[in-house]
């Protein structure tokens, strides 16, 4: 049984959030670019605040533009933000300035267009925060049902990237996504990230 089937059998996420489960292939099969950015602001509304992420979607491209530009700024202050805070033995600097480089080659890689290559960073840094915040944790099993109990929410952040981590495997042997739903699945991440 798969992992959604069993967080929807085990009632550990509200109706409104196991909507996600149904909003996500929408969000991956949209045929138009507009029928994307709707299935976007659809399933962002699940994971974040219902409304928030229409602005990084829809509406005229030069206002997006701007909007996308202050929420990575957002995210990477965030991101470095947690790094700081949880890295507290002196054993891990290495691992800490390796994940602030991570970050950087992100930020420039999603700012200079290459999609694919943000893509994969992001899922990384999504993985390595996972780390961060709960050790070894973060890759028993059990991890997705331990989110869940924390946080539906949370859990259901960590159910998308891997998710988006199978995106990026196939994507090795089979044609890649097209750019625009990488881009798009890569901003959902960012904004979710940028509300911790």
């Amino acid at each position: 049984m798969t992992f959604d089937v069993f967080a929807v059998d085990a009632t550990l996420v509200s109706d409104a959030e196991r909507m996600a489960f149904d909003a996500f292939p929408r969000l991956v099969g949209a045929g138009s670019a507009q029928a994307r950015a709707e299935a976007a602001v659809a399933f962002a509304d699940i994971l974040g605040c219902p409304g928030e992420f229409r602005q990084y979607a829809l509406g005229p491209q030069a206002e997006r533009l701007v909007r996308i530009e202050r929420l990575l700024r957002i995210f990477r202050e965030n991101v470095e933000l947690l790094v700081h805070k949880t890295w507290v033995e002196k054993t891990d600097e290495k691992r800490k300035e390796k994940h602030l480089e991570e970050l950087l080659a992100f930020e420039r890689d999603f700012r200079d267009g290459q999609v694919m290559a943000a893509f994969r960073r992001f899922v990384s840094l999504a993985r390595s925060l996972a780390q961060l915040l709960f050790g070894a944790q973060s890759r028993a099993d059990d991890f997705l049902l331990y989110c869940f109990r924390i946080e539906p929410k949370l859990g259901l952040f960590f159910w998308y990237v891997g998710e988006l981590e199978v995106q990026a495997r196939e994507a090795e042997t089979a044609a890649p996504p097209a750019d625009e739903l990488l881009t798009m699945e890569t901003l959902i991440g960012i904004y979710v990230l940028s509300s911790f």
